[in-house]
């Protein structure tokens, strides 16, 4: 416990209110007032102090981010075909990653300075700082562009919506995305890692048409299902 504390930067009570809550694992008991405890718990807890400080998770939230996680695992032959498969895309993720659209083309005059801060805090863009300014990837333009449109729509800080909240469609991004590799590397786990880079170049735009359809389709039922309801919520 006392290297799981100086690891971790938590106090001893804190660790001991997330293994109450089911949060962490149990350790190794090795007696009857001493236990265990391993690589595991450290990375649990410093993915517990991430998801509360940076992305202001509720504990509800945090143990269904991480009861997820642990159901569904990755093995360590799929983690070694998903390093081969990255490796033989290096090429394709880093141009989409390459810092090359200027931030001062959206910041001040769409994004404000502090909504910038906010995304970069919440972990949604990153910023290159260089000799002529910050810049950020395609990607992260193109966040930095819907941010600004958010705003423009009617759905920004003069409504209450921060720049930060935002972050609940990369949390569930990052879920999606963990899920897809799972589904992937269970049903062509026997497939070359070219392969499967091909694949995953391949099914991109494909995934993005999908999503854009699915929540379409999820807000019109969403709203679909409070037709013929009044003002007050009863059935005319």
């Amino acid at each position: 416990m006392r290297d799981l504390v100086r690891e971790t930067g938590l106090p001893r009570e804190t660790i001991h209110f997330y293994k109450a809550q089911g949060l962490l694992p149990e350790p190794i008991k090795t007696g009857r007032n001493t236990a265990v405890y391993s690589t595991v718990h450290v990375e649990r807890l410093r993915r517990i102090r991430e998801l509360q400080e940076r992305q202001f998770l509720p504990l509800k939230a945090i143990r269904a981010i991480l009861q997820e996680t642990d159901e569904t695992g990755f093995t360590p032959e799929q983690e070694g075909l998903v390093r081969r498969v990255r490796a033989t895309l290096a090429g394709w993720a880093s141009a989409q990653q390459r810092p090359t659209v200027a931030v001062a083309d959206f910041v001040p005059d769409r994004v404000t300075t502090r909504e910038l801060r906010e995304l970069v805090a919440a972990g949604i863009v990153s910023v290159e700082r260089g000799p002529h300014g910050g810049a950020v990837s395609e990607d992260d333009a193109v966040i930095l562009e819907c941010w600004a449109q958010f705003k423009e729509a009617g759905l920004g800080p003069e409504q209450g919506v921060t720049a930060g909240e935002l972050r609940i469609y990369d949390e569930a991004m990052e879920r999606l995305v963990a899920r897809e590799a799972r589904l992937a590397l269970r049903t062509r786990g026997e497939a070359a890692p070219e392969e499967l880079s091909r694949t995953v170049e391949a099914i991109g735009p494909v995934i993005g048409r999908l999503l854009a359809a699915m929540h379409r389709k999820r807000m019109r039922r969403f709203l679909a299902e409070f037709d013929g309801a009044d003002d007050s919520g009863n059935a005319d």
